[in-house]
């Protein structure tokens, strides 16, 4: 390691579109992370409820800090935030290494820009940008056509098919053909299980010569708008009542929505009405958390196909919504409290 950069904090972006695999690759990150290093990780959601920041959080690892940037993506309408949010996690807690997921839909450039600019040149050095694709995803035109999700691929050092179990022989196929034809050279170009990344990729360096083919993709979205007041933020939900959290931004439009503690879901019942409103093409994702008895399970729906398991979290249950246009979310609302056990 260079003397310019011993004495700074390694920090990588681990990008990647809407349910790609982010947050459990992180989590399993931080399972397999060296035992004596204090790593922090810095999470950012599109929408107004926290669901991978409680994730990450949800073990009780003191060598694990975990801080949300909220109020929009970090790219753009949340830019002030991340700069403030990151200034506290250098001054507050140290670490030896810093981990950065932005939303789904964010955008890399004005991310890794601002850990480069004068601010934090002194503190941090940008080390390796992993980012996480679904080939299923990749092999459709409105993706290719999508100028955050080529520019995600295009910043990135180290490009890893995830969830390729769920991918046709034609869609990996379409893959390493498009990864193969990527200039700059990938480092490394890959295809992992269950979002398992190698520890060692976080610390190959990188390639200055990558640029953003759309910098300006976030240039008019300025402002993320949540519809709620601040207030909610510390109301506590109440049985049969719970709190809505809707917001738009980078054109798209999501709720959420936080469940007392005290109810149980079906979580057949809840399957069911999120696959229907995929089906439909209302929503094109669905993450949460949810307590159906005894046992508390965090939830994920990409694509149309419903994922569960076991999660420590037990304050409420929540779910959050995305969708490409708006929506009656007081409807919505009806159908998730029928998911409710009596």
């Amino acid at each position: 390691m260079s003397s310019e950069i011993k004495n700074r904090i390694p920090v990588n972006l681990i990008t990647g579109y809407l349910g790609v695999g982010k947050t459990t690759a992180i989590v399993n990150l931080l399972k397999i992370k060296p035992e004596n290093e204090k790593w922090a990780v810095l999470v950012n959601e599109f929408g107004e409820v926290s669901i991978d920041h409680l994730t990450l959080s949800a073990g009780n690892d003191s060598q694990l800090q975990v801080m949300e940037v909220e109020g929009g993506c970090i790219c753009c309408s949340a830019a002030q935030s991340m700069h403030f949010t990151l200034q506290l996690m250098l001054a507050k807690l140290r670490p030896d290494r810093i981990l950065i997921e932005p939303t789904g839909m964010g955008h890399p450039a004005s991310i890794l820009d601002l850990l480069k600019s004068r601010a934090f040149s002194n503190d941090v050095f940008v080390n390796s940008t992993i980012c996480i694709i679904n080939p299923a995803q990749l092999a459709k035109e409105r993706y290719q056509t999508d100028g955050t999700y080529i520019d995600q691929i295009s910043l990135a050092d180290v490009l890893v098919a995830n969830k390729t179990d769920l991918c046709s022989e034609d869609a990996m196929e379409f893959f390493w053909e498009y990864a193969d034809d990527l200039y700059p050279a990938k480092l490394i170009v890959d295809r992992i299980n269950q979002a398992h990344l190698k520890l060692e990729w976080l610390d190959l360096g990188i390639d200055e010569n990558r640029i953003a083919s759309y910098p300006n993709e976030h240039l008019g979205e300025a402002t993320h708008i949540a519809t709620t007041q601040s207030v909610l933020f510390k109301q506590i939900p109440k049985v049969g009542k719970p709190i809505m959290k809707p917001s738009k931004g980078l054109g798209s439009y999501s709720c959420g929505w936080i469940f007392s503690n005290k109810e149980l879901f079906d979580l057949n019942k809840l399957n069911m009405l999120i696959v229907k409103l995929y089906l439909e093409n209302h929503i094109h994702r669905a993450k949460g958390i949810f307590r159906t008895g005894a046992d508390w399970y965090l939830y994920n729906c990409v694509e149309g196909m419903p994922t569960s398991h076991y999660i420590a979290y037990r304050r409420d249950s929540r779910i959050e919504l995305i969708a490409s246009e708006p929506l009656d979310w007081k409807a919505i609302e009806t159908q998730l409290l029928a998911c409710i056990q009596p």
